[in-house]
């Protein structure tokens, strides 16, 4: 579990920095990163919205690790909010039945083929790992 913990850690990480590099306007891959809506124009949230997404990433590596080794005063929960992590994440790969996920409709963008073959078995194998490394932590 230790080295699963490690891999979550490392994706997550890497998650992070990459918001974080959007948030501070950075524009490499930002525009395959978001759904085409219906009336043609790309989603991009804005700076501060992405800095929330980034700072929930970086919280959400740390977890993997405490998950396998808590600290004291998280002994107690911390598997909780692995069992949630995890729940969202799944419904994440799941989809909207719209615009994300494994049975979205909208399929005439970069971000749908990108989403298709990576992003979402990507978070399905996070879910999967949060879902497990809480299982080992209780």
């Amino acid at each position: 579990m230790f080295t699963l913990s490690i891999i979550v850690f490392i994706i997550m990480l890497i998650a992070s920095v990459l918001h974080f590099y959007w948030a501070l306007g950075g524009k490499y891959g930002l525009m395959s990163a978001g759904p085409n809506l219906e009336n043609g124009k790309d989603f991009v949230p804005s700076s501060w919205l992405i800095f929330i997404v980034a700072s929930l990433l970086f919280g959400l590596a740390i977890l993997p690790l405490q998950l396998v080794a808590p600290m004291e005063q998280f002994k107690g929960y911390v598997h909780y909010v692995g069992y949630c992590v995890s729940l969202v994440l799944v419904v994440r790969a799941i989809g909207d039945f719209k615009y994300v996920g494994f049975f979205k409709k909208v399929y005439n963008s970069n971000f749908a083929t990108l989403d298709t073959k990576y992003f979402s078995p990507l978070i399905l194998f996070l879910g999967v790992s949060y879902g497990l490394l809480s299982g080992a932590s209780t």
